[in-house]
């Protein structure tokens, strides 16, 4: 087990209130390296873990795939919904999933929707019951549920050994499609409960803020969704955030490939004055992430509009 200092290479140069204190060195376990994953199961003879054929080369990978076991479940569609949203953790934006077959506008475009392939006779479709008109401040969160959901459905259909979950709509918006370029069946190597909830304490005292609230998702593993309340000047806090985030959330390169610790992570920092930075990550099925800043020449990570072009900064 390695011990590093919060100033390490990777962590930027955050210090709050002065010199470092070495009692807020922190455990650092970062998952095991991508050179040592085994080899991509091949998925595309498994009826139940049916991809369209899209892109080339291996699919993007932040944990290690395992192949699906000879002797699947074959649990019962509805069965599996059901567990999902019994596990999940919080119902507010995801709310409902109902199945049915590929809509017909799909089948009818299969170059557009399918990369030319047609998908099995009992492939299934997802609906996503979300809310219409999720608040400003409830949008990036929202999202990053309903992406945690998606992944986490797909890979239990995949897993279960019958029909394949093949596409979802999201509300009344969006559709999505699994394809091979998202990896399948990733395992993740979570912390305990209580050894994140510890971390996450250190973390705090270490960059000068409090737990506001924490849930721990569930949608195949643990994802967590932590808000944090600082008196600290927020330039200086968002600064610290992708140091605070690495803490969260251990990682390791390799080449061109990170892992990861967690499927998902959601951080929001907050003021007196209310939510200032979010940024959150989804890395089961399709790869996505989201940055927030109350100011548009303050963000955590490079952002699309470089802050020298904007002339409000």
């Amino acid at each position: 087990m390695l011990l590093v200092a919060l100033l390490t290479a990777g962590c930027g140069t955050a210090r709050h209130g002065g010199a470092e204190d070495p009692s807020l060195r922190i455990t650092a376990d970062p998952p095991p390296a991508p050179s040592t994953w085994p080899p991509y199961p091949d998925y595309a003879a498994v009826g139940s873990c049916w991809t369209r054929p899209f892109g080339t080369g291996s699919p993007l990978q932040a944990a290690p795939s395992v192949p699906v076991a000879q002797h699947a479940s074959h649990t019962v569609p509805t069965e599996i919904v059901r567990r999902l949203l019994a596990r999940f953790g919080d119902r507010r934006f995801v709310r409902s999933i109902e199945l049915g077959p590929p809509p017909r506008l799909t089948l009818e475009h299969l170059r557009g929707y399918f990369a030319g392939a047609r998908p099995p006779k009992n492939a299934l479709w997802a609906y996503l019951g979300a809310p219409a008109h999720p608040s400003a401040a409830e949008e990036m969160v929202a999202q990053w549920e309903e992406d945690l959901a998606v992944g986490a459905l797909r890979d239990d259909f995949c897993a279960a050994g019958g029909a394949p979950l093949v596409g979802w709509t999201v509300g009344r918006g969006g559709r999505g499609v699994s394809d091979r370029g998202q990896a399948l069946d990733q395992r993740f190597p979570n912390p305990t409960p209580a050894a994140f909830r510890k971390r996450l304490q250190l973390v705090g005292r270490r960059y000068g803020f409090t737990v506001a609230a924490l849930r721990l998702l569930r949608p195949r593993q643990l994802a967590p969704l932590v808000v944090v309340h600082t008196d600290r000047s927020r330039k200086a806090f968002v600064h610290d955030v992708p140091a605070i985030v690495n803490l969260l959330d251990p990682r390791s390169t390799t080449g061109r490939k990170t892992a990861v610790t967690f499927e998902g992570l959601f951080f929001e920092a907050k003021d007196a004055h209310g939510p200032f930075v979010r940024v959150d990550d989804v890395y089961r099925g399709e790869t996505e992430g989201g940055e927030w800043s109350w100011s548009p020449c303050v963000y955590p990570y490079a952002h699309s509009e470089p802050t020298a072009f904007n002339p409000k900064c």
